[in-house]
């Protein structure tokens, strides 16, 4: 998808951290941009920003967890837009515990946001991208914990593995309809965000990855080193163990 201006997009999770860098990155690319976010006070000031200098952009607040208030996010980048050509479902939460420690509520916490939340996304975005009969591309954020084991961490990590299954799913389905329509998982690793104060890698270099991965239709978007080698111990392991099958 080399042409990115005049394109639509919708961007979850676009009142701060990288939902916020890859709207800006997407604006300053000619794009037109739905940004949604559960906080609508934060997503409208920065949408009264961007359309300040010159940006097409409408400011929505969205609670992922609610599947029609995400239908309505697709609704508006159609009825203000046009169409719409790029879902970014970027909304995420984490929290923390031992995973059997953790109550109920808590677990549904995290994978109503990052797991359903983005399984809303996908059914409202993409017959709307389909029906455009154009290009267009679907992103979804997920992280290192889609590939790399961080105790403490269970429901982020369960929700975010369950992302790069999801997508892989998506890119094969859209692949077997010959649509042209890619789709990418973005796995940041330690992005200082509010999220994640301590990180070294900015939401700017996330957003700049997005872009990269839409245009040149990226599949599996690493945007730093992080835990390489971790990584690759595991996925060797995984590999590895077929030889210990019992015949």
């Amino acid at each position: 998808m080399e042409r990115l201006e005049g394109r639509v997009a919708v961007v979850t999770g676009a009142g701060s951290g990288i939902g916020l860098a890859v709207s800006e990155a997407f604006v300053a690319e000619g794009m037109r941009v739905v940004l949604a976010d559960l906080d609508g006070d934060a997503v409208r000031a920065h949408a009264d920003r961007l359309a300040t200098a010159g940006g097409q952009v409408h400011a929505l607040a969205v609670d992922v967890r609610d599947p029609d208030a995400v239908e309505r996010a697709g609704e508006a980048a159609v009825e203000r837009f046009g169409g719409l050509h790029v879902a970014v479902n970027n909304a995420g939460i984490v929290n923390r515990g031992n995973s059997w420690e953790l109550s109920l509520e808590e677990w549904h916490r995290v994978l109503d946001v990052n797991l359903w939340g983005v399984i809303h996304g996908v059914r409202a975005f993409v017959p709307r991208i389909l029906a455009t009969g154009e290009e267009g591309h679907v992103v979804n954020t997920a992280s290192m914990a889609a590939v790399n084991i961080i105790p403490k961490l269970g429901p982020y990590t369960v929700a975010k593995h369950g992302l790069l299954g999801l997508s892989d799913v998506l890119r094969a389905e859209l692949a077997a309809l010959g649509a042209p329509v890619g789709v990418s998982v973005v796995m940041p690793g330690a992005i200082k965000t509010g999220m994640n104060p301590y990180g070294t890698v900015t939401a700017e270099q996330v957003a700049a990855n997005v872009v990269d991965a839409i245009r040149r239709d990226r599949a599996y978007v690493f945007t730093d080193d992080h835990s390489a080698d971790e990584v690759a111990t595991r996925l060797q392991a995984i590999v590895r163990a077929r030889d210990d099958v019992i015949a």
